[in-house]
C-alpha cells in the first residue's frame, strides 16, 4: 500500500495506467480479464496466495506460477485479500516504467517525499531491523522480508518486502493528509466489500483509511481531522499467531478512529 499502490496511483495520474486496463494488456495470464481496479479492490477472484511456495526454485518460477493461477470466481463477485493481486500490480509497474520495482519506487515515490530509510533489500547492521519469525525453512528471519512468497521472489515483490521507519511513514502519512490530489479524494468514491482502492474503509461515510500488515504493523489515516496512526511492531516473533497483539492493534485503531471497525462513529 505504501509502495506498490502509490506507484500505481502515480502512473494513473500520468495517464500511463488506467483502472480499466486488464492484466492481459501487460502479459499473458490465466487471469487476463482481471482489471487494475479489481486488483486494487481485491475483487479479482484470485486466491490468497500460492500453494506451497517452497516448491519453486527461482523468482521466475514463482512469477510463472502467479501467471498460471486461475481466479476462484468472476471479478467483482466477492472479495479475497490476495497477495497475488499486488504481486501482479508490482509487475505491471515494472513493465510500464521499464525499471525494477525498487528503483521506480525509490525515485518516483520515496525520494520526493524525503523517505530516505524506506526501500527493499536494505543494507545495514542487522540490529537496525526488528526480528520476525523463527522458521523451519529459514531459521531466525531478521533483516530480510518475512513473507515466504516475497522471499522466494528474491525479496522484491509488489505485496511485501518493503522496510521503513516511523519518521518515513510520518512523511508518507503527511502527504495523504495534505495533498490536493484528486486520486486521493477519489478513494472515498469506493466502498466495495468495505474497501477502496488499496485501502480498507474503517467506517462507512467517513474519510478514514486503514491497512495492516501480517507481521504486526498498521497505518490509519483520518483525513477529516488531519491525523495519522502509525503502528510498528513485530507480532510474529518468535512465532506467528499472536492473537493478543491483533486485539491490541484493533483497539488502538478503534480509539484513534473513535469507533470500532464499521461501527457508527462516536461523537
Amino acid at each position: 500500500m505504501v509502495g506498490t499502490a502509490s506507484g500505481i496511483f502515480k502512473e494513473m495520474a500520468a495517464g500511463k495506467i488506467s483502472l480499466k486496463d486488464r492484466v492481459g494488456d501487460f502479459f499473458p495470464a490465466a487471469c487476463s480479464a482481471v482489471t487494475v481496479k479489481d486488483l486494487l479492490l481485491h475483487t479479482s477472484g484470485l486466491p490468497a496466495d500460492l500453494d506451497d511456495v517452497w516448491q519453486y526454485q527461482s523468482p521466475g518460477e514463482v512469477w510463472e506460477a502467479v501467471l498460471a493461477t486461475k481466479p476462484l470466481f468472476l471479478p467483482g463477485q466477492e472479495s479475497i485479500y490476495s497477495d497475488l493481486n499486488f504481486i501482479i500490480l508490482g509487475k505491471i509497474l515494472e513493465q510500464v516504467s521499464g525499471q525494477d520495482l525498487s528503483s521506480f519506487l525509490r525515485e518516483e515515490i520515496f525520494a520526493p517525499l524525503g523517505m530516505r530509510e524506506t526501500g527493499f533489500l536494505l543494507k545495514g547492521k542487522r540490529d537496525n531491523f526488528v526480528k520476525t519469525e523463527i522458521t523451519k525453512e529459514r531459521g531466525q528471519v531478521w533483516g530480510n522480508v518475512h513473507d515466504e512468497t516475497a522471499w522466494q521472489m528474491g525479496g522484491l515483490a509488489g505485496h511485501a518486502g518493503l522496510f521503513s521507519t516511523l519518521d518515513d511513514l510520518a512523511r508518507f502519512s503527511s502527504f495523504y493528509l495534505t495533498t490536493a490530489s484528486p486520486l486521493v479524494a477519489g478513494l472515498f468514491d469506493y466502498d466495495c466489500f468495505e474497501r477502496t482502492l488499496a485501502w480498507i474503509r474503517w467506517q462507512k461515510g467517513c474519510r478514514f483509511l486503514w491497512h495492516s500488515g501480517f507481521t504486526g504493523p498498521g497505518l490509519g489515516l483520518d483525513l477529516e481531522n488531519g491525523r495519522a496512526l502509525v503502528i510498528l511492531a513485530s507480532s510474529v516473533y518468535p512465532k506467528r499467531g499472536n492473537e493478543a497483539w491483533m486485539l491490541a492493534r484493533r483497539q488502538a485503531a478503534k480509539t484513534f478512529f473513535g469507533g470500532g471497525y464499521r461501527e457508527e462513529k462516536q461523537e
